[in-house]
């Protein structure tokens, strides 16, 4: 299977919540990350905004925050309070909202997406070290430019 097919569409399932979620034993200190989205070509469908520590990085059914946000060629943002540590984003644009990424030849992505650090998947999912930083007790605002 095509590197960016896997990636997508593990992220695409994690993504499938609407609100917040804190991960399992997470601390009380808690700091807010804000997304920011640009190069959305697009003003229809959703942006799928997930987080992610290290043991849940990319996996299809946990992850540590996610949002969806209607998608808008100004861009978009989606605000999360974390607990301090390291996490890594992934967002998906779901052009046509149907719950899925689409494909083009050689199930290349149709829609666009994006990961923390500008990171661009290669031979495989991009690393978790590659995508991550640290929220700690002030706030953190990272900027994801999506691939088309």
């Amino acid at each position: 299977m095509h590197l960016c097919a896997w990636t997508c569409r593990r992220f695409l399932a994690a993504s499938a919540v609407v609100t917040c979620a804190f991960a399992p034993g997470a601390s009380a200190s808690a700091a807010t990350l804000t997304v920011d989205v640009g190069n959305v070509a697009e003003a229809k469908g959703q942006l799928r905004i997930a987080v992610y520590d290290e043991e849940t990085w990319l996996d299809t059914e946990r992850w540590i925050a996610a949002q969806r946000v209607p998608a808008a060629t100004e861009g978009v943002s989606a605000t999360f309070e974390l607990p301090s540590g390291t996490y890594a984003v992934a967002v998906l644009h779901d052009l046509n909202e149907n719950e899925k990424m689409d494909y083009r030849l050689l199930r290349l992505p149709k829609e666009p997406y994006g990961f923390s650090n500008g990171v661009v998947p290669r031979l495989g999912p991009p690393a978790f070290e590659d995508a991550r930083f640290i929220v700690a007790d002030e706030p953190v605002r990272i900027r994801i430019e999506l691939r088309n």
